[in-house]
């Protein structure tokens, strides 16, 4: 890679980082990590979740392990912090998707 397109990469990286879209994001990601709980609940459902769909095609999946399934999910996607990381999460990847575009538009129009 020749010096001038890293150091431009660099700076693109830099302006990214200290987007003030891209800073929320990562102060969830940061309180997030201060919270082991919510991450073990969601490794938690996670694997719930391959039991449950095991059990159902089984026939053997009860309406009391649903239930409880579900009120621990529910207690997941409805916790602040959660939803509000994970909407941050989306609009982070709007935004890279968007900045990716602009410069693939960009790569084609000097390569014409």
């Amino acid at each position: 890679m020749k010096a001038a397109t890293k150091t431009k990469a660099e700076t693109l990286n830099k302006l990214i980082l200290s987007d003030p879209l891209i800073q929320e994001f990562k102060k969830y990601e940061e309180a997030l990590k201060q919270h082991p709980e919510l991450l073990a609940l969601e490794d938690e459902i996670k694997e719930d979740s391959q039991i449950i769909l095991k059990k159902k095609a089984l026939g053997e999946l009860t309406e009391e392990e649903m239930k409880a399934y579900s009120k621990k999910k529910e207690y997941f996607e409805n916790h602040p912090l959660i939803v509000n990381y994970l909407n941050l999460k989306s609009e982070v990847n709007d935004y890279l998707i968007q900045v990716e575009t602009i410069i693939n538009e960009e790569l084609l129009k000097a390569i014409d």
